[in-house]
């Protein structure tokens, strides 16, 4: 009981590295990059502009929806959709797990300072029936478990805004997603290099670009290939990122849509919600 009890909160700590870490991406099947020989060694100022003009677009979202599907290191394919509001700050993820180590439905819900993780039946069997492990997002006594809530707690403005900090962000050329006629570029990040990197005029602050590149550290990675598909009035409708994380490649792609649109999401029912810290005051007092 107690072994099961640790694995599916960590299932689904690892669904939601995928979903944060690429807030807005599109991969090859092996996580390698694409030939680019053809491009130019040196970026174009231009291309330089439309990128950040995408990223301060999307710095101005208060809410965004998303479809995700991909590689997530160490859980095999993972696809799932997603809703967030920064203010109030509001999550609701849905995800699916194949071919991995651990296989299944899983959802994730932040409201507030709270997080609730969900995995249908898998998870009612360990915790006495109900559905919903509850935790505080900022409870150190939650150890691994608050750290897999952070991750939901994202932000794809600061992720995006790593490719306009690229040596090489290049114009790949015109596209067109989901009907959608778009511009493609693409540039590779050196993670290490970036806290070195002197501040650009990006419309985000310092602390949330320091958060967004702690995250990659932490996985391990140190080179990031990134790709933005940018719709005419710079919206971004897609956004690509592969790296070689620790525990393998990193490989997932997610599209937008329903920008700055409503976003409600309320706390699972009491009754079928097992409070974490709840819990561990309990057994503080056994």
């Amino acid at each position: 009981m107690a072994h099961r009890s640790r694995t599916s909160p960590r299932v689904v700590g690892a669904l939601l590295l995928g979903a944060v870490l690429c807030g807005t991406a599109a991969c090859t099947a092996d996580g390698s990059p694409d030939d680019r020989s053809g491009a130019s060694d040196r970026p174009h100022a231009t291309t330089v502009t439309a990128v950040r003009k995408a990223v301060k677009k999307g710095a101005e979202l208060n809410s965004l929806s998303y479809r995700l599907s991909g590689k997530v290191p160490g859980q095999g394919t993972v696809k799932g959709t997603a809703s967030f509001s920064l203010r109030p700050r509001a999550a609701d993820m849905r995800m699916t797990a194949s071919g991995g180590a651990q296989e299944g439905e899983f959802s994730v819900r932040l409201v507030g300072d709270a997080g609730y993780l969900g995995g249908g039946g898998r998870v009612a069997a360990v915790l006495d029936g109900r559905h919903w492990l509850k935790f505080a997002l900022e409870d150190k006594e939650a150890g691994g478990f608050g750290g897999m809530l952070r991750q939901a707690d994202q932000d794809p403005a600061a992720q995006a805004s790593l490719l306009a900090r690229s040596d090489d962000v290049k114009k790949i050329g015109e596209e067109t997603v989901d009907g959608v006629r778009t511009t493609h570029y693409a540039g590779v990040v050196d993670v290490a290099e970036l806290p070195k990197k002197r501040a650009d005029n990006s419309p985000l602050d310092a602390g949330r670009r320091t958060k967004v590149v702690e995250q990659y550290q932490q996985l391990g990675v140190s080179e990031l290939h990134l790709d933005i598909w940018v719709a005419p009035g710079d919206r971004t409708v897609k956004f690509r990122e592969r790296a070689r994380a620790a525990q393998g490649p990193l490989d997932v792609t997610i599209r937008f849509f329903d920008a700055n649109k409503p976003v409600t999401v309320q706390a699972p029912p009491g009754s079928d919600t097992l409070d974490l810290e709840q819990k561990l005051r309990e057994a503080k007092l056994d």
